[in-house]
Formats: C-alpha cells, structure tokens, sequence
C-alpha cells in the first residue's frame, strides 16, 4: 500500500506554486484572466498546496477552481486525492466518479481512480480501470499505468498478466524500480534464477533498499550460496524494520 500511496503522491505533486496573470492593453484598463488561465492557476496553487501536505488549503484552491469551471476534471481528480489522504474515502470516490461522468476517457481520472481501487482491496475494479488507461498511448504517465495494473493483476494472483504489465511499463520507462522488484520476485518464485538476479541487480541501481527488497535479496543469497549477502541482508532488515511483516516472514523463510 505504501508503495502505491508513494506513487500516486509523486505523479501529483507535479509543479512548483504559480500564480495565475493577466494581460495588459496598451493604455487601459488590464484585460480579465480567462475562465481556463484561472483554473490552471488555482490548480497550480492546489498541487503546491498537496506536495506540502497541506490539505485544507489544497482543498480550498480547488473548490475555487470548481466555482470557476464545474467541469474540470483534474479538479475532481485532485479533490480526490486530498480527501483519501484525510481518510474521506467515500467522499474521494465520489469525487472520482464525477471525473468520469464529465469525461469517462479521461486518462488521468482512469489512473488515480484505478490505483485507489486497487488501494482498497478492489483489484478487479481497478483492472478495468487500468485497461482502459494503457490503451492511451498519448497519456503522459502511460509506464506508471502499467505498472498499477501489474499490481492490479498480480493482486488477483494473475501472474502472467503481471508479469506482463511490468514488462511492458519497464519498456516504456526503464526507471520504474517498483516493476523490477515484482519481475526479479516473480522470477525467483518461478525458480528463473538469473532473470530474478537481473532484474534485482536493476531495481538496486534505481532504489534504496525496503523490507520487501531485502528480503528478496536474502532468498536470492541464499539460492546462490552468498552468505555475506544473507548476513548483510539479515541484519539491515532486523536493525532498521524489524516490526515489518517483511521481516519476520523472511527470517523463518531464510533459516
């Protein structure tokens, strides 16, 4: 869950504070912000406001940019997210919904509205979701997608429909470390020893360690004989996560 909540923060928190500007005539009085340069700048206000964690302000800008255009999806879509994160899980799924009723292609609300599914133990709705999203091949954030629904899929222990997904969001973005993590986990659980130390090699040169990380390499050492490495390992997931359910599997795992 942690990863995905850390993903969905980082696709969101996408710009710095901007401020919204109007134009001058020569000579006059300065001509209104359009309908659309004030939202950009409320939804501008609202991501600073979400990458500060500040969601009572964040939700006031975009109730704002609502009063200013009732349709903007990112609005909704970004309502949603500050309201999961207060824990207002109904009201962020309404919040996606109505995203959807105003555009049920929108790639972004289909993402986010996938990945909360999928947060909320409702993988098979998310899939569906997802689907829809990777068949996009315009949509900016299309690796991440993938990626979500190789978690969606192997949520619902489809395996090779994960497997899959991964593959194809690591085609698309070599820099996803989530995906290589699942390929070298899957590959280890398949007994394809190499592709699990390939792909284990890469997610290491992306991304620092997690419980779930060092426990694979623990397994991985223990397949290959590196009993430094099962030390080493051992002993980082005991010092810095020893209450994680991580660690007390893989320690009866690896003894």
């Amino acid at each position: 869950m942690m990863r995905m909540v850390t993903r969905i923060a980082t696709l969101l928190a996408l710009a710095a504070l901007l401020t919204g500007c109007i134009t001058t005539s020569s000579g006059g009085m300065p001509d209104p912000a359009s309908e659309q340069s004030r939202v950009k700048a409320r939804l501008d206000l609202a991501r600073g406001y979400i990458n500060a964690r500040s969601w009572g302000d964040a939700k006031r800008a975009l109730l704002k940019a609502l009063e200013i255009d009732s349709r903007s999806v990112e609005s909704h879509v970004l309502l949603a997210l500050v309201y999961e994160a207060e824990g207002e899980v109904g009201v962020a799924e309404d919040y996606y919904k109505k995203a959807l009723r105003i555009d049920r292609a929108n790639a972004q609300a289909l993402n986010n509205y996938g990945t909360f599914l999928a947060r909320r133990a409702r993988p098979e709705e998310a899939i569906e979701k997802l689907q829809q999203v990777v068949q996009n091949t315009d949509y900016h954030a299309r690796p991440q997608a993938y990626e979500n629904l190789g978690l969606a899929e192997l949520a619902m222990g489809n395996r090779e429909a994960a497997e899959a997904a991964f593959e194809r969001a690591l085609s698309l973005n070599p820099m996803l470390p989530v995906s290589a993590l699942e390929l070298s986990a899957l590959a280890y659980d398949d007994g394809r020893l190499p592709r699990a130390l390939s792909y284990y090699e890469d997610y290491k040169r992306l991304a620092r360690q997690n419980p779930r990380s060092l426990c694979l390499g623990m397994k991985l050492g223990v397949a290959t004989g590196d009993a430094d490495q099962v030390a080493s390992y051992g002993l980082a997931l005991k010092n810095l996560y020893s209450d994680s359910e991580e660690a007390r599997a893989c320690q009866a795992t690896t003894q």
